[in-house]
């Protein structure tokens, strides 16, 4: 059950909020939490049973840390907790593909490739396995207190709104809410209007977007030229953006409706002037986790500067293992750590004498590039595909023929990315703020987006989150 699904809009989101303020104020979370619960059953039947024991079992486990923190029967059970929990996202995520590397090895030497059934990807579980750990980690550090109640608990885990693709939440971050989140009209204004705002991003411009990118992805290469190399590449570089970010907005605005304030998780990533900026930006609930579970524990900044390069590079090899069981993950997620450690070594100074455009322009050129790799179904696609981006003269520059539709919005996209870097922003804030009709205008737009987004989902085709596959 997607947020941007009829199913979703009709049924599930109005039930559950008619049961939740009927509730009396003490059931809320529980009637919250049954709800939840309902919603990832939904799309994970047999999942979620999985999900419920390692839940009860990270509670039982984080009373036994709060008391033994610091010692060494703290480390074994923080230690046992990572691992029951990494042991869940290995299985379900990477044994296809492990087994599947492991059976390319074993035919090198004429070893029969072992027979196993394949395991399906849960939605929703690499985000799920690592609020839990930050739990359980926040606890040994001393950095967040377990939770009282169970059914406390297990709300933070299923809170449907950020269950299934962030943003990832801390439970320390969140708790205080859980006893006290509160429903107001300007609470439902400002949740209704971001939830607004995230569904017409997706309709529009990220489905628009991926209608293109993914005709082109599919060419063979032979077919392909440098021209729609391109189109494709820009294309799915808008939709991956107002895709997530179309989540997220999505995500806040519903928590909000119910009385919980979620972090923000983009902050207009494509004006980043380096690779370091980018990851400021981009996934912010995601990059501040590497940095804060993966980075520091490995050293961090604490170290020689080789070894400083070398964790930076190593949290952003895992950061591409954790997208996915593929190995153009794990290239996009070490390229990105080669950007990183080129910004440490040299690039952050250099471009203090560059202008912010020309900066900005080699940033996206690079991250698309990144996007070329990530969107690959395979390390072949990806070599072919850069090949062509990089080859001006090497193949035709004409490009598939778009209708005045896809036209319209991939333009919209693009002038929504880079209108930060306009001039004229700051005077057309400044008119907002002081107006009094610029509330009225923003509501009357938004109203009509939602309408029309609403039509638009009832009368094409279903286009899932890409996060989902993650």
């Amino acid at each position: 059950m997607l947020f941007n699904s009829p199913l979703f809009l009709f049924i599930f989101l109005p039930l559950i909020f008619a049961i939740f303020l009927a509730a009396p104020r003490r059931w809320r979370n529980i009637a919250l939490l049954v709800g939840s619960c309902g919603f990832y059953a939904w799309g994970e039947p047999r999942f979620i049973f999985v999900v419920l024991l390692s839940a009860v079992f990270d509670w039982l486990l984080g009373r036994q840390l709060a008391v033994t923190a610091g010692t060494a029967r703290g480390r074994l059970l923080l230690g046992l907790g990572v691992l029951a929990n990494a042991a869940v996202l290995v299985y379900y995520k990477y044994f296809n593909f492990l087994l599947e590397n492991l059976n390319g090895l074993l035919s090198q030497f004429g070893v029969a490739p072992l027979g196993f059934a394949g395991v399906l990807l849960p939605i929703g579980v690499s985000f799920i396995v690592f609020e839990k750990i930050t739990y359980l980690v926040d606890i040994y550090r001393k950095t967040g207190e377990p939770s009282e109640s169970l059914f406390d608990y297990l709300t933070y885990v299923f809170l449907f709104p950020k269950l299934l693709a962030g943003p990832i939440v801390k439970y320390h971050e969140i708790a205080g809410q859980l006893k006290r989140h509160e429903v107001s009209w300007d609470n439902a204004y400002a949740g209704v209007s971001r939830f607004g705002l995230g569904l017409a991003k997706k309709v529009f411009i990220a489905d628009t977007a991926s209608e293109v990118a993914d005709m082109i992805f599919q060419l063979p290469a032979a077919e392909l030229g440098f021209g729609n190399a391109w189109l494709g590449l820009l294309c799915f570089t808008l939709q991956i953006y107002f895709d997530f970010s179309a989540y997220s907005d999505m995500a806040i605005g519903l928590a909000r409706i119910f009385g919980f304030t979620l972090r923000e998780n983009f902050n207009m990533p494509y004006i980043s002037q380096n690779f370091t900026e980018f990851w400021t930006r981009w996934h912010i609930s995601l990059s501040s986790w590497i940095k804060e579970y993966i980075y520091i524990p490995l050293g961090g900044s604490r170290c020689s500067e080789r070894r400083r390069y070398l964790n930076l590079w190593l949290s952003f090899l895992l950061s591409g293992i954790w997208h996915g069981a593929n190995w153009t993950f794990v290239l996009w997620g070490v390229y990105h750590g080669l950007f990183i450690v080129l910004d440490k070594l040299f690039w952050l100074k250099l471009q203090q004498r560059l202008p912010r455009l020309l900066n900005v322009a080699v940033t996206f050129f690079f991250v698309m590039l990144g996007w070329a790799i990530f969107r690959s179904a395979d390390l072949g696609q990806a070599g072919s595909y850069l090949q062509l981006l990089l080859q001006p003269f090497a193949s035709s520059w004409a490009v598939i023929y778009l209708t005045a539709n896809q036209t319209f919005f991939i333009g919209l996209g693009l002038l929504l990315v880079f209108l930060p870097l306009s001039p004229l922003l700051q005077p057309a804030r400044a008119w907002s703020a002081g107006s009094r009709w610029a509330g009225a205008l923003q509501a009357v737009l938004l109203l009509a987006g939602v309408l029309i987004s609403i039509g638009k989902i009832a009368t094409t085709t279903f286009q899932p989150f890409l996060y989902f596959r993650f």
